[in-house]
């Protein structure tokens, strides 16, 4: 199995670490850009990245600003540019040719953090056309609840703290970035983007014993808009598993591995392809 390849590429004006799991051959590879969820590590995403390597596809795992090595701070809206960086990067020239970049093949994957952000940040980039949300968080829910319950927003700010504490990402407390979402509830709302959303080949994965990312306040929310847009490319699968999906990560690899392999037959998938 070879290593994956250590990278870096800029966002926001910081340089963001990633990891390259390059597909073997002659190419040219669809590639997927795999969103860390939080608090994340400074490796895999899953174990999606070194599986779909084995499948035939370019994987990059990277780094969000302020966390395991990549420079600037971690905050959600440098999250939400460093997905579009590395989307971009990806498409870059030199990637392109390192890498053997299919560019009508692009997709983005994200974990719980991560699932949130690689919606979000797709919507930036047309070249994103296809999606995959695992276990994700509509950040624009969270803030509703935590506006509703003071004994969940102190449950989550203790969490973030302890997260960052324990991590040593460099970042603000709990408190401002808590503040950061509620001030932009609106803008991280998965649901109100549901009409741009359902242009994109989305693949909404969950877990029915998920206590972190409920499917009824997170999932299914996103479904039903989605639905009212007459998204017409949406698939969903529900595992018997909590939040970490270690009791099925190999199924849930299968899963991905023959979703890509669909959509990515159809050239241009999505909201504009690789144009």
């Amino acid at each position: 199995m070879k290593n994956p390849i250590p990278v870096v590429f800029e966002s926001t004006g910081s340089k963001v670490r990633g990891l390259f799991y390059k597909a073997s051959g002659a190419g040219p590879f669809p590639t997927v850009v795999l969103c860390q969820g939080f608090p994340g590590n400074n490796r895999d995403v899953l174990g999606l990245g070194e599986r779909l390597m084995k499948e035939g596809f370019n994987a990059l795992a990277f780094n969000y600003q302020g966390t395991w090595g990549s420079e600037g701070t971690f905050s959600m809206a440098n999250s939400v540019e460093d997905v579009v960086a590395a989307i971009h990067y990806v498409k870059s020239a030199v990637v392109v040719q390192e890498f053997n970049v299919d560019l009508s093949s692009i997709a983005v994957i994200g974990a719980s953090f991560g699932g949130g952000m690689a919606l979000r940040g797709s919507l930036n980039d047309p070249a994103a056309g296809r999606v995959i949300y695992i276990a994700g968080g509509d950040f624009g829910e969270l803030g509703r609840m935590m506006q509703q319950s003071t004994d969940f927003r102190r449950a989550i700010e203790k969490g973030i703290d302890q997260g960052i504490s324990a991590s040593g990402f460099k970042a603000s407390k709990a408190e401002d970035l808590i503040a950061e979402m509620l001030a932009n509830v609106d803008k991280y709302d998965l649901a109100k983007h549901a009409r741009q959303l359902s242009r994109k080949d989305i693949f909404l994965i969950g877990g029915w014993r998920d206590q972190t990312n409920p499917i009824e306040h997170h999932m299914l929310p996103l479904l039903r808009a989605l639905q009212k847009h007459g998204a017409k490319r949406v698939q969903v699968e529900v595992f018997d598993t909590d939040h970490s999906f270690a009791n099925v990560r190999s199924q849930l690899a299968d899963r991905i591995a023959s979703w890509l392999k669909r959509n990515s037959a159809r050239t241009g998938a999505g909201d504009g392809g690789g144009k």
